[in-house]
């Protein structure tokens, strides 16, 4: 390992969503900033073409599998998280979700605050900062995903997803 002679305000380990963030924030801010990673730099061609190439797709080294998405089982959940360079960010397909009201409105956390305004800003924050776009493209799976939304009767849960992705020109 490489020894340093600097020394640094904050040491982040991890340069996922919340390390990265984080080391954002607080070199924003005027601090030295060090984020160190034990992850692999993954390279276009490293990514699987499918999520059946399970060599390139999961982390499983004692099965001989050296992809970017790791399952740890515990007792009662399984957790999924990236294993590189970007941690989390390599492998949440470029999805940016919100959940419904309802959402929070149920479990032990309900009643702490106002979710919805509470992260309203943040989320608008992040949209901003990932350049969310609604997906303009349309292709034969949501065609058959919004036709069993009509099937079922829930047509109005249909709707194209914000995501990641510029989808203008290149530069």
């Amino acid at each position: 390992m490489k020894e340093l002679d600097e020394t640094y305000d904050y040491v982040i380990i991890g340069s996922g969503f919340g390390g990265s963030v984080s080391a954002l924030r607080l070199s924003q801010k005027g601090y030295s900033v060090l984020v160190i990673e034990k992850g692999k730099w993954y390279r276009d061609n490293d990514y699987p073409k499918s999520n059946w190439n399970l060599r390139k797709w999961l982390w499983e080294p004692k099965a001989r599998l050296y992809g970017f998405f790791k399952m740890t089982y515990l007792n009662h959940v399984t957790v999924l998280s990236g294993v590189g360079v970007g941690g989390g960010s390599l492998t949440y397909a470029n999805t940016l979700p919100i959940p419904k009201k309802d959402f929070f409105k149920s479990g032990s956390w309900a009643e702490l605050v106002d979710w919805d305004k509470e992260l309203k800003p943040h989320y608008t924050e992040a949209y901003r900062m990932l350049g969310a776009a609604e997906n303009p493209r349309f292709g034969p799976a949501d065609e058959a995903i919004k036709n069993l939304a009509a099937d079922l009767g829930r047509s109005k849960h249909f709707s194209a997803t914000k995501v990641a992705v510029h989808f203008g020109e290149p530069g």
